[in-house]
């Protein structure tokens, strides 16, 4: 046990939104009242970090380390053929001084953003793709 932060990438890509609506759908069901981990952030990369180029998005999920898995963190909800890989935090960002993060409220509902990376809330940004379809 003990508390993780990790990045979901999902390849292909375009598998991402359906990763974020088995978050809402989880969290519509209750599931993180009971769950150890939830998805707080999406990122989006506006420069390439690591092997990930430019254009990507992550799901940045916090909690308890035995949930920092598909199954741990959708409750069942994820239902993609996308290949998830769970990648620590720390392997991408240097700790909260990294520069990569500067002016980035991981707590805030507001959007943020900086010359690397734009960041929504999980909430914000299932809103956004929700408001989108029905459009």
């Amino acid at each position: 046990m003990g508390y993780q932060e990790s990045l979901f990438y999902i390849k292909p890509q375009r598998h991402f939104d359906k990763m974020v609506r088995a978050y809402e759908k989880a969290e519509y069901a209750g599931y993180y009242e009971v769950a150890g981990a939830k998805p707080r952030s999406v990122i989006v990369l506006k420069q390439p970090a690591g092997e990930l180029p430019a254009g990507t998005r992550l799901l940045w999920v916090c909690g308890d380390r035995s949930f920092h898995s598909p199954a741990g963190v959708f409750g069942g909800q994820l239902h993609i053929g996308g290949k998830i890989e769970v990648i620590p935090v720390e392997k991408l960002f240097d700790g909260p001084e990294d520069p990569r993060l500067s002016n980035i409220d991981l707590d805030s509902p507001q959007t943020t953003e900086n010359d690397y990376l734009k960041r929504y809330s999980a909430d914000h940004y299932a809103y956004r793709i929700k408001y989108d379809r029905e459009r």
